[in-house]
C-alpha cells in the first residue's frame, strides 16, 4: 500500500492510506493530503463478474462490471476500498476483486457515485465530485495508471486449443529472418478473462513484424481470440515465456550449424 510521510513535533510518521483517511475525517487540514495520496494509490473493487479486457483503449482498456450498494437514503453507490483487508471486512466472504489505481477507477465510473470503505470509517464521492477530481488531475497532468499493475499479471499455458494460430503464425514467422523464436500463453490480469499473449524473440523493428502478423492472424482467429504481442527482450516477455516452450524456432542456417 502506498505510504505518505507526515512531520509532527520533530518526528516523522509514515501513514498508509487507511490512516490518512481516518485523519482526514477528524481533521479538515488533512483532507487535501489524503485526496492527493488517494488518487495516486491503488484501491480495491468488487467485480460482479470477471473483468472483460478491451483492446485499443488508452491505458490498458479495462472494463469493470462492479456491484452497487444503497445507502440508508436509497442512493446507489459503487463501493471501493483502501485495502484488501477493508474489502474482506465488508464482504465477509470471498468475492472476485480487482486492484486498480483510484484515479483510473474514477475515470471509468465518472457518471456514477462511489463510497470508500462502506460500513466503516469512509467517504462518499458524488459523480460531480469525481468529475471535479478528474478535471483537477488532468490540469496537474497526473496520469491514471496502476503503480503495481504488473504484480497482478499471471501467465499460464493455454487451456484451449490454439493450433489454428500457432500453425499460421509459424508459417508467417518462417519468412522473417530476424525472428528466432515465438511463444504463446494465456495472460491473466487480476480477475480479467484470460487473453492470449504471443512473445516474439527477434531483432529489429517490432512494428514491421507485429502489424503484418496481427493482420495475417486475423484471418485465422476464432471467436474469443484476443491476442496481444510483446518482445522477448522485455522483462515481461521473459517472465511470460518462462511458463511455456516455444511453438516456433527458426531453423539454423548452414553457417550456424
Amino acid at each position: 500500500m502506498r505510504k505518505f510521510g507526515i512531520y509532527r513535533k520533530g518526528r516523522f510518521f509514515m501513514m498508509n492510506l487507511d490512516e490518512l483517511l481516518k485523519a482526514a475525517i477528524t481533521d479538515p487540514s488533512k483532507r487535501s493530503l489524503f485526496l492527493q495520496t488517494l488518487i495516486k494509490s491503488d484501491v480495491y473493487v468488487i467485480c460482479k463478474n470477471p473483468v472483460r479486457y478491451e483492446r485499443g483503449r488508452e491505458e490498458g482498456g479495462v472494463q469493470l462490471e462492479l456491484i452497487t450498494i444503497k445507502n440508508p437514503h436509497g442512493d446507489i453507490f459503487i463501493p471501493f476500498f483502501t485495502s484488501h483487508r477493508a474489502l474482506q471486512q465488508f464482504a465477509k466472504r470471498y468475492v472476485e476483486h480487482y486492484k486498480i489505481n483510484c484515479l483510473r477507477l474514477f475515470d471509468l465510473i465518472q457518471s456514477a457515485s462511489a463510497v470508500l470503505n462502506p460500513n466503516s470509517y469512509g467517504k462518499e464521492f458524488s459523480s460531480q465530485e469525481i468529475k471535479s477530481i478528474l478535471m483537477i488531475a488532468r490540469n496537474l497532468k497526473i496520469k491514471a495508471i496502476s503503480y503495481n499493475e504488473e504484480e497482478i499479471i499471471n501467465y499460464r499455458p493455454c487451456e484451449r486449443s490454439v493450433g489454428h494460430l500457432t500453425k499460421a503464425a509459424s508459417k508467417f514467422l518462417a519468412k522473417q529472418e530476424n525472428v528466432d523464436r515465438a511463444f504463446i500463453m494465456e495472460m491473466i490480469k487480476g480477475c480479467e478473462k484470460p487473453q492470449l499473449l504471443m512473445v516474439i524473440d527477434m531483432l529489429g523493428n517490432t512494428r514491421k513484424v507485429f502489424v503484418p502478423l496481427s493482420k495475417y492472424l486475423a484471418k485465422y482467429s476464432k471467436a474469443g481470440d484476443h491476442l496481444c504481442f510483446i518482445t522477448y527482450e522485455q522483462d515481461m516477455g521473459k517472465k511470460a515465456a518462462a511458463t511455456v516452450d516455444p511453438f516456433y524456432v527458426r531453423k539454423k542456417r548452414y553457417f550456424e550449424r
